[in-house]
């Protein structure tokens, strides 16, 4: 019975310690209990009143003990475990007989480990918690212990007491990141104005409102850290000047005091002034209260010398100190009224001392928690601030509901000559990059993963550093021994929210009542957007609903959008994070019940139109709901259905997603279900194949399309499979290189032959457009024949699409050598393209019609209606591929053509950065060369040509080799005038030394070997004789730079002859054609070179002819030119040859 009564005893203490700090008691077991916080109703600061839970029941317990120990002679020590993790609250028992609520999880088996392992009379805090709290408290690191259970050792920690620099002068550092001030600088010095007021005897009101995390505290305590480090700079300075005049004095010290508001103490009386007296006083943690008393005696005489008795006893008694007897007569009499009198004179009477000593500084902190009494206290002292210098610093969340919000509304009508009202508003996306940046590095963390950390911060600076402690913690962040760096190790594509996000947010939606937070969750299955008329189908009670609604949206947790169709009010949450929070707090079991509520709703919204809006939302709903079969039906249409409006990467992940739940059903099925299983496998892969290439990605693409043939021959039974598969192999639908060009001619057969045996026309027609492209690809003539017969079938077929990509195929194969036939095509392309509004085709169509505008020399117009438009239509469908042709369209157009050089540049880079892995990267290498000669950096030039030679070996086109030639020729006659000393044109040479002329003349000589392949490939019937034209017309150059770098007159002789016979063949390719196509020539140019060629062998007046030819054809197509266009002054000024005509037009 003794021991009944004991135990009874204790647990009325510790009971009372629980309660007061916001816990539970779960269970009572033995001579222990279990206690939790925030499992029934979570507050943002669990774990800190779990710990100060733990350390006030050990004092309280201490005077018991105490007692048992004088008159019992029993010692009674109490050991406490704290444990911070996630626990499942439930019901357990028998509703009919008897039932309970309450926890169960890892985290309460850890707590209890915590406790065994406690020493008798201490607290021990496992790893959870004391990350959670590790600046609010004083600890006692106690290493590692192994716990039963647990494979690995846990670090524990012993609390000793309350930090009382917690809130204020924390490091702000977690793994040793030092958190910079950013995006704050406005801020910062609104609130350094004000303290910099109080040298000038004026005092002010100043409130710091934002959401937890957005650095209210943090700025506060950088603007005391600029005044400290500046006060310590004065003091130095003047340490030497002993005899300083008194006007040049350094300004007296700011006496900087704090006080917190804590969520705890919100009915306890003048808590967050108590905080500050504790912060005045100084008083360490574990210090008795008769030295605290003795300090608080000493503190207030030199306050008020003799009126000491006047304030003490008042100021003690606040406090809760034991006063001595002399001082305790002045305060019995008082009743509850007269004493809180007395105190709110007496701390009056403090601040307004401590004020006329220096300027002062009193800052609150979390006034969204203040208590009543605290409030009116302040309001009573406010009026000091109108003749002290004092500055009242409030800091608070902008929480409506909370009295400070009243008290903030008093101040901005009685005090508006004094207020300056500072919000502090969410980070851009900017801002918040930086900051990931400035805490580890810049380039530390993958794109995908600096975005996702981005996106989930939501703009909170305090998020930020969670999730970087998280990705820490987790090892995906790893800090190098040797250079303090950190690393990534690994990137994410999702993280998990860290349990102080958890607990900030819970407690936002446990401030709901139940009916409330009920509505919350289930908006939350529904998703980040949810609407009226689903709710209401999982809800009911529609009056009910709407008033929650409107609940939800007053506390600022929901907004409303829009009213859908069928659908009713869409909303949407405020903060992703917490629909997260707020969906994880249900069980499994309720999610699972809610998601196919959903979308058995969605789907009863019938077929057609209003179903299809929702394909992605009952995939998504049945894919939780645990429904295989439903969620792959709908995931396949959202996958076709994001095909269908260009949105690429949402295509990307239905697919793969369709193949995982393909994978799943095949581990389940029986084997007469696997051959349909097998075919919607081939129809997803080659879905899937489609995106990549689009996006692309071509590694992947090419993958998925060589897992479709032993698909294909699984389903041997139907060879229509394998046509399909070989149509789509590496080789056939895309070539990368001249081995795929051979393989795929080959497979290309294969399909026509099996589609001929078939008798399947389709299929016929799509393995003739195959062997038409890789024909032609190959300079096989016969692309020709059947290029027609598919052309053919597709009109029978009454198939458009394919009947506008064979028009496309052979419009753009006759090309500048048979223009008629070329344009014959492209003709009868355009108005089919035009009635499907199709934008693939669109693009194919612009660019095949784009060559007739540069033939023209309207290059503004080429650029702005056709490459640009190009470029616009690829962005919006998601087509890679044809971006990057596009872009290095328009490169070529800006930097080569209209001469803005970095412009050009930039956009070539673009492309290049697409097509890296391709051997289509070879072009827009050969632009960034060729702009990069005429920028004169021959040696980047050279280096991108050698970047480039790879990728001519691997094209299939004879077109590579002769475009790498050519800008190789190019190079080499440049480089070798340079050395000269000669740009272009008919300035003498200057006198250059013995080394350079042979330099030079090497140079030259290699210029005609480039020249020589080019006219071989030509010769041979392989590519255009535009490119011999464009050949001859740099060999000519050649030939005229060779006799400047030769003593014999004969043998220089002999070069001007073969240069003038070069230009006039050049000019005679130019004039059968009548315009030039290639990227490498102009037309200006072929002219230019034979005026050079003629001047050179002494005919003069023919030279003369020709140089006003190609200035006349530079100035007609700069008229073309819009004359508001900046390309009118690049076009003139920065292109070499077109300078060199204004000089000799000028001359002339």
């Amino acid at each position: 019975e003794a021991w009944v009564e004991i135990m009874n005893r204790v647990f009325q203490i510790l009971e009372t310690e629980i309660y007061r700090f916001g816990g539970i008691v779960d269970q009572f077991r033995g001579d222990g209990l279990v206690a939790f916080f925030g499992a029934t109703s979570a507050h943002e600061d669990d774990p800190e009143r779990a710990v100060l839970a733990a350390l006030s029941m050990q004092e309280s317990l201490s005077g018991y003990a105490a007692d048992l120990a004088e008159h019992e002679g029993i010692d009674l020590r109490l050991r406490v475990g704290v444990n911070t993790g996630e626990v499942i609250v439930t019901s357990v028992g028998d509703r009919r007989r008897y039932s309970e609520e309450t926890a169960m999880g890892e985290a309460i088996a850890l707590a209890a480990r915590m406790e065994t392992a406690a020493e008798p009379g201490t607290v021990l805090v496992s790893e959870n918690t004391y990350h959670l709290t590790e600046d609010l408290f004083v600890w006692q690191p106690l290493g590692e212990i192994k716990v039963k259970g647990v494979s690995q050792s846990l670090a524990v920690y012993r609390p000793s007491g309350l930090r009382l620099d917690r809130e204020w002068a924390r490091d702000w550092q977690s793994y040793g990141l030092a958190v910079p001030l950013i995006g704050r600088d406005e801020e910062f010095q609104t609130l350094k104005h004000c303290v910099e007021e109080l040298y000038d005897g004026r005092g002010s009101i100043l409130m710091v409102t934002g959401e937890k995390g957005m650095g209210k505290t943090f700025l506060v305590a950088r603007v005391q850290q600029y005044f400290v480090r500046q006060e310590a700079l004065l003091a130095e300075a003047q340490t030497w000047e002993e005899n300083a005049p008194a006007e040049h004095s350094r300004p007296p010290c700011v006496t900087w005091l704090y006080g917190r508001s804590r969520s705890y103490d919100q009915s306890c009386p003048f808590t967050v002034w108590l905080d500050l007296l504790q912060n005045w006083l100084g008083r360490p943690p574990e210090e008795p209260p008769e030295n605290t008393c003795a300090r608080l005696r000493q503190r207030a005489e030199e306050l008020w010398g003799e009126q000491l008795s006047e304030y003490y006893p008042y100021l003690a008694t606040f406090l809760s100190l034991p006063l001595e007897k002399a001082f305790t007569e002045r305060i019995k009499h008082l009743d509850a009224e007269g004493l809180q009198q007395q105190f709110f004179r007496v701390i009056r009477s403090w601040v307004e001392t401590l004020s006329r000593r220096g300027p002062l500084v009193l800052a609150f902190s979390d006034m969204q928690w203040a208590d009543t009494t605290s409030l009116d206290l302040l309001k009573y002292c406010l009026p000091l601030c109108d003749t002290e210098t004092l500055l009242w610093l409030l800091v608070f969340r902008p929480e409506r509901t909370s009295p400070v919000w009243e008290f903030r509304h008093y101040v901005e009508t009685e005090y508006p000559h004094r207020l300056t009202d500072l919000a502090l508003p969410p980070f851009t996306a900017a801002q918040s990059a930086e900051l990931i940046g400035r805490l580890i590095g810049p380039e530390t963390l993958p794109e995908e993963t600096r975005a996702l950390v981005v996106e989930k911060a939501e703009g909170n600076p305090y998020y930020i550093q969670e999730l970087i402690d998280t990705l820490i913690a987790e090892g995906v962040l790893m800090k190098e021994p040797g250079t303090g760096m950190w690393q990534a190790t690994r990137a994410v594509t999702s993280l998990e929210l860290p349990d102080s996000l958890q607990s900030l947010l819970l407690a936002r939606i446990d401030r709901l009542s139940p009916e409330e937070r009920h509505v919350l969750q289930m908006a939350a299955v529904i998703g980040p957007v949810f609407w009226l008329n689903v709710l209401r189908a999982l809800a009911g009670d529609a009056h009910a609903l709407q008033s929650h609604l409107t609940a939800l949206q007053r506390a600022q947790l929901i907004h409303e959008r829009r009213r859908m169709p069928d659908l009713g009010m869409e909303y949407a949450f405020n903060s992703s994070l917490l629909r997260d929070v707020a969906y994880e707090s249900l069980l499994n079991t309720q999610r699972v019940t809610y998601h196919l509520q959903v979308a058995e709703y969605l789907e009863n919204l019938g077929a057609g139109e209003s179903q299809a809006a929702h394909y992605g939302l009952l995939a998504y709903h049945y894919r939780f709901a645990g429904k295989l079969r439903q969620e792959l039906h709908y995931t396949l249409k959202a996958a076709e259905q994001a095909r269908q409006v260009y949105a690429n990467a949402e295509a990307l992940e239905y697919y793969t997603r369709a193949l995982e739940l393909l994978d799943e059903m095949a581990a389940q099925a029986a084997d007469e279900e696997q051959s349909a299983i097998c075919a919607r496998r081939f129809e997803v892969l080659d879905g899937r194949r489609e995106v990549f290439f689009l996006l692309g990605d071509w590694e992947k693409g090419s993958a998925d399309a060589r897992a479709l043939l032993p698909l294909a021959q699984q389903l041997g039974d139907e060879p229509a499979w394998l046509i399909d598969a070989l149509l789509q192999q590496p080789g056939v639908a895309h070539v990368q290189g001249r081995e795929e060009l051979d393989a795929g001619i080959a497979m290309a057969q294969e399909a026509l032959q099996l589609s001929q045996q078939l008798g399947d026309r389709r299929r016929e027609m799509r393995s003739l457009i195959a062997i038409t492209n890789l024909r032609n690809l190959g300079n096989d003539p016969s692309w020709q024949e059947s290029g027609e017969r598919a052309l053919e079938l597709a009109r029978q077929l009454d198939d458009p699409r394919a009947e506008i990509a064979i028009l496309l195929r052979m419009g753009w194969a006759y090309g500048p050598d048979s223009l008629e036939r070329s344009r014959e095509y492209l003709e009868a392309a355009m108005p089919i393209v035009q009635r499907l509004d199709d934008k693939a085709a669109e693009i194919s169509l612009l660019s095949a019609m784009q060559p007739q505008i540069e033939r023209e020399g309207d290059y503004v117009r080429a650029l702005t209606d056709y490459a640009q438009k190009r470029l616009r239509i690829s962005r919006e469908i998601g087509d890679r591929f044809a971006e990057g042709l596009a872009l290095s369209s328009c490169g070529q157009l800006r930097g080569i053509w209209l001469g803005d050089y970095e412009g050009g540049l930039s956009l070539e880079r673009e492309a290049l950065a697409i097509w890296e892995t391709l051997t289509g990267r070879l072009y827009p290498l050969l632009r960034i060369a060729q702009i990069q000669i005429a920028l004169g950096k021959y040696d980047e030039a050279l280096a991108t040509l050698e970047r480039a030679r790879p990728a001519v070996a691997r094209d299939v086109s004879e077109v590579a080799q002769a475009g790498f030639a050519l800008v190789s020729a190019i190079l080499y006659n440049t480089w070798a005038d340079h050395i000269l000393g000669k740009a272009t044109g008919l300035r003498p040479f200057k006198t250059v030394s013995a080394e350079n002329l042979a330099q030079a003349g090497e140079y030259f000589r290699q210029a005609l070997t480039s020249s020589a392949q080019i006219q071989q490939l030509v010769a041979d019937n392989l590519i255009s004789r535009q490119y011999r034209m464009a050949a001859l017309c740099e060999t000519a150059a050649a030939h005229l730079g060779l006799t400047q770098c030769l003593p014999e007159e004969e043998k220089r002789q002999e070069y001007r002859r073969q240069a003038l016979e070069a230009s006039q063949a050049a000019l005679d390719v130019y004039q059968s054609f009548g315009f030039v196509q290639i990227i490498e020539c102009t037309s200006e140019e072929i002219l230019f070179r034979h005026g050079q060629a003629l001047a050179a062998n002494g005919q003069q007046e023919t030279a003369e002819e020709y140089l006003r030819r190609a200035y006349d054809e530079m100035q007609r197509k700069y008229a073309l030119i819009p004359t508001d266009s900046p390309y009118r002054r690049t076009y003139l000024e920065n292109i070499s040859l077109h300078r060199e005509l204004l000089t000799l037009h000028a001359a002339r």
